[in-house]
């Protein structure tokens, strides 16, 4: 039989932050629980870097017996995620380039609220947005997306898109090239080009 705890609280992967209150209920089997746990101590500190070397990385990896590479997607996914210790479980993965990881009625509540609350002329900012995102997923008794998810939400839109709904179409104008597709470059100095000012000159020979 399979041994599994119930934890009726997220534990925060960072060490000088305030824990983290309750957001659902995770089930997971001890073991799996430990490894995270572990996981975050190692990989938490090196998230909240910039830059990892390929010798922190190593010792990461040598701490936890992982390869290099697991080592930089664990950091990734601490990244991601929601800075908690569940983010690091055994057997989960990313969601690809610039997304997190959320179950697809929460990436549902984003998009709804994105087209309906983000994109309107009342221009919201992000901390305002999210809180919007917040009261509905606890509405519905889902899982609430980190601010910071929120963010890459935002900046995976169209930028003509944004301005066009946020601040009208004279303004996305602005954005819009001229004349279609600009011909493919593939070399250096394939395509050179002169800016040029209008000015009054007399040329004297």
């Amino acid at each position: 039989m399979l041994n599994t705890r119930v934890h009726q609280s997220e534990v925060s992967m960072a060490t000088d932050t305030p824990r983290i209150p309750e957001q659902g209920v995770a089930t997971l089997p001890d073991e799996a629980w430990e490894r995270a746990r572990r996981r975050a101590e190692i990989i938490s500190p090196l998230a909240q870097s910039e830059t990892v070397g390929h010798e922190a990385a190593d010792m990461a990896a040598q701490a936890l017996g992982l390869s290099r590479r697991q080592v930089y997607v664990l950091i990734r996914r601490a990244r991601q995620g929601s800075g908690l210790v569940t983010d690091l479980v055994p057997g989960q993965s990313g969601g690809g380039k610039g997304k997190g990881r959320l179950p697809e009625p929460v990436e549902r509540v984003i998009h709804e609220l994105l087209q309906k609350r983000f994109l309107t002329k009342q221009k919201r900012s992000l901390a305002a947005f999210h809180r919007e995102v917040t009261q509905v997923c606890k509405a519905q008794k889902l899982r609430v997306p980190a601010r910071n998810t929120v963010a890459l939400r935002i900046a995976s839109l169209d930028p003509r898109k944004v301005i066009r709904r946020r601040e009208g179409q004279d303004a996305a104008r602005d954005l819009q090239g001229v004349g279609g597709e600009p011909p493919a470059v593939t070399a250096p100095l394939e395509q050179v080009q002169i800016d040029h000012t209008v000015i009054d000159l007399i040329v004297v020979d």
